[in-house]
């Protein structure tokens, strides 16, 4: 998927969302800032749950994933994807489909918010629960309830549409009043300033190689994220310095993802492995592992105040 963003676009949507959206002055400094910093420089980690699962007996960005993860990890960040329905509203989808995750079919984007509601979420081993695809805004109250993060991946099929989709997302986040405890996924320093620079009250997650990559962008608001094939600590290391934090993933298809080859011997300590070289966030796919592995980096980051 091409994500980079032409600069008369970028012009052009960053003038048409700063009408729409209200912003706080560029100044202004995320309330999640000080507590990644702290996190960082006080010896702890932040796990992220892929989708929010931290068990194959929940649905992916579902309500009782959120709440179980949330209860089981202190200051969890909870990876959630957001998806809006033909007639505008917010809800909880990976796919661009229903089919994989639910009882439903067709595409989120050609559905009514009624229709989507219809179906009932799919858990990953099966299981056909009660429950339909949660709202953003329910999503939203379920992490607060269990003080959990949630990150919010943006990820439609264009640029445009991830602008699009930011600008809905970053209303219903400051309607609810959870700016403080939300992150915006975006996949490149393109797309990183443009959403910064829509809501910079919020944390930002950004796809960067280098240093280099966090020109025009505000360090304090920035979650760099590092990739998922190979650890790499010298960026880390050099993001450290410029007082930002480094995100790693061990997540993945099921077979090829880091997660599954750590466990593959018994001795998952790799994950100790990725703390020691950096890393300050791990999103992963099975975060009650790396809470155990990581136990007393897990406390140490929950005593850092929110």
């Amino acid at each position: 998927m091409t994500r980079f963003l032409a600069p008369a676009l970028m012009t052009a949507l960053l003038a048409s969302g700063c009408a729409a959206t209200p912003m706080r002055s560029a100044s202004d400094t995320p309330a999640l800032a000080a507590y990644f910093d702290c996190v960082r420089q006080g010896g702890g980690v932040a796990i992220s749950a892929h989708r929010a699962q931290s068990a194959d007996d929940q649905p992916e960005n579902s309500i009782a994933a959120i709440e179980a993860t949330g209860r089981a990890i202190p200051g969890a960040i909870l990876e959630i994807d957001a998806a809006l329905t033909r007639d505008g509203r917010l809800v909880l989808m990976h796919d661009e489909t229903m089919e994989r995750t639910s009882t439903g079919t067709g595409r989120v984007a050609d559905l009514t918010f009624a229709e989507v509601r219809t179906a009932r979420l799919e858990a990953t081993n099966g299981d056909v629960t009660d429950a339909p695809p949660p709202t953003l805004q329910e999503a939203l109250d379920a992490a607060g309830r269990v003080g959990a993060i949630a990150s919010i991946d943006l990820k439609p099929a264009d640029e445009t549409a991830t602008i699009a989709l930011a600008r809905a997302v970053i209303a219903e986040v400051r309607a609810a009043g959870a700016g403080d405890r939300v992150i915006l996924i975006t996949y490149s320093p393109e797309t990183a300033r443009a959403v910064a620079a829509l809501a910079p009250e919020m944390m930002i997650s950004a796809g960067l190689n280098d240093v280099g990559d966090l020109q025009g962008l505000s360090a304090p608001q920035i979650l760099a994220w590092t990739g998922t094939r190979e650890a790499r600590p010298a960026l880390w290391r050099s993001l450290a310095e410029a007082g930002v934090e480094a995100q790693f993933g061990t997540l993945g298809a099921p077979g090829r993802r880091l997660d599954d080859q750590y466990a593959a011997d018994g001795n998952p300590s790799e994950y100790r492995d990725l703390f020691d070289q950096g890393a300050v966030v791990i999103a992963t796919d099975a975060p009650l592992v790396v809470r155990t592995v990581l136990a007393a980096q897990v406390a140490a980051a929950a005593r850092c105040p929110r």
